[in-house]
């Protein structure tokens, strides 16, 4: 058994022999090291401002009063839409479900008669609710208009019946509300999707990366000179191994929290050392369940597939868009065994809510305890199964030189 410093000597030749056979395999520095930068910089570009703008919307006035061309007006001043006018509901309708808008609204007949007699005469709005970012979008500013058009309305109202300038904002001053987006003012999809997909994209790769180093060598038949490097150590073949991928990946997670909260201006409420530490720790649980699954599989072709099922599904049940506490009771026990997830919550905690270290006790307690099972798990049968490739690659060997 070797001694603390024996150990760290091992790990630090294992980590020396990963990076000299990094440079010597031009391919493997591409898919480990330049693709996820690629993808990271595709997602930023996808969603280039983030804005909402001018989405193509259509119209249909039945009215062809004043006040709808007024109404129309307003609508057409906000930043999401972009209005395209159609004689009738049937046009809109076509041109909906052909997919060359996202949406319409109608004006109905005797609008303006109606507002006036204050019977009221509701504008209805046709969306496709699957694509649920720009619907929800585009709800929101047209409710918004539609709200400021109904305190217009309530103030003229109030002016005829002798209440006065006073009493008119009284009365909207009490139908007013406040609505705080925390850590996401203008409600940038470059913020909201942006800072889920590209994580995602890193923590994927970091653990593709992890375990292809490792079933490298088996399939190069290199098992004996890699645990000879560590001094028959498994656990420092292990460490030395995957050190120089786990600090590459988290360069990536400093630059990708810099491009955010840095380039893109979307300031942290909290520290940014502690949003990188959670990314770090996410890596490292990544790490963890690398060795666990390179272990149990049987070959290295199936560890590959395995670790991209695990990793790749995801996004999904992290709760960024569907709510942990609206999914069924197994959908959030998986939720809460994915080390995303854990990352996406307490990015959250730092980004947007300022969360103090000691707030974040469950988060950091998730990782550990994410780190920990699949190491117990997966070191002892991770060097039963490579000993036993071991001994096989030095028969082989053996063979060879006969």
């Amino acid at each position: 058994m070797l001694s603390p410093l024996g150990w760290l000597n091992a790990a630090a030749a294992v980590a020396v022999r990963e990076i000299q056979r990094l440079l010597r395999t031009p391919q493997e520095i591409i898919v480990c090291g330049f693709l996820p930068i690629f993808w990271v910089l595709v997602v930023w570009m996808l969603l280039g401002n983030g804005i909402v703008t001018q989405v193509p919307t259509g119209i249909v006035d039945n009215d062809h009063s004043q006040l709808s061309r007024d109404v129309i007006s307003k609508i057409d001043a906000t930043r999401p839409v972009g209005l395209v006018p159609f004689a009738s509901h049937s046009e809109a309708d076509k041109a909906l479900r052909n997919g060359t808008i996202y949406g319409f609204i109608e004006i109905p007949f005797g609008y303006s008669r109606d507002v006036t007699k204050g019977a009221g005469a509701p504008m209805v709005l046709y969306l496709d609710e699957n694509r649920y970012a720009v619907a929800g979008t585009l709800q929101a500013d047209l409710t918004s208009v539609a709200t400021a058009i109904s305190q217009e309305r309530m103030i003229k109202t109030s002016m005829l019946t002798a209440s006065g300038v006073k009493g008119a904002e009284r009365l909207v001053t009490g139908l007013h509300s406040d609505f705080y987006a925390l850590g996401n003012m203008q409600f940038s999809f470059l913020a909201f999707l942006g800072s889920n997909l590209v994580p995602g994209v890193i923590m994927l790769t970091g653990i593709l990366s992890f375990v292809s180093s490792i079933v490298r060598e088996n399939y190069q038949y290199r098992i004996n000179d890699w645990f000879d490097t560590a001094k028959g150590s498994v656990t420092a073949a292990l460490f030395g191994k995957l050190l120089p991928h786990f600090f590459f990946y988290s360069l990536l997670i400093a630059s990708y929290i810099a491009l955010f909260a840095g380039f893109g201006g979307f300031a942290p409420a909290g520290s940014l050392f502690i949003w990188f530490i959670c990314g770090a720790a996410c890596l490292a649980v990544m790490a963890c369940t690398g060795v666990l699954i390179v272990g149990i599989a049987p070959n290295w072709r199936f560890a590959l597939v395995v670790t991209s099922g695990y990793a790749a599904p995801a996004l999904p049940f992290t709760g960024f868009s569907m709510p942990l506490d609206s999914m069924s009771e197994m959908a959030r026990m998986f939720c809460k065994c994915l080390p995303l997830t854990w990352f996406i919550e307490g990015q959250t905690q730092q980004w947007t809510l300022g969360a103090k270290i000691w707030e974040m006790g469950t988060t950091f307690t998730a990782f550990a305890i994410l780190a920990f099972i699949p190491l117990v798990i997966g070191i002892p049968i991770f060097k039963w199964k490579y000993g036993k490739f071991a001994k096989q690659e030095k028969i082989l060997e053996a063979k060879h030189e006969l």
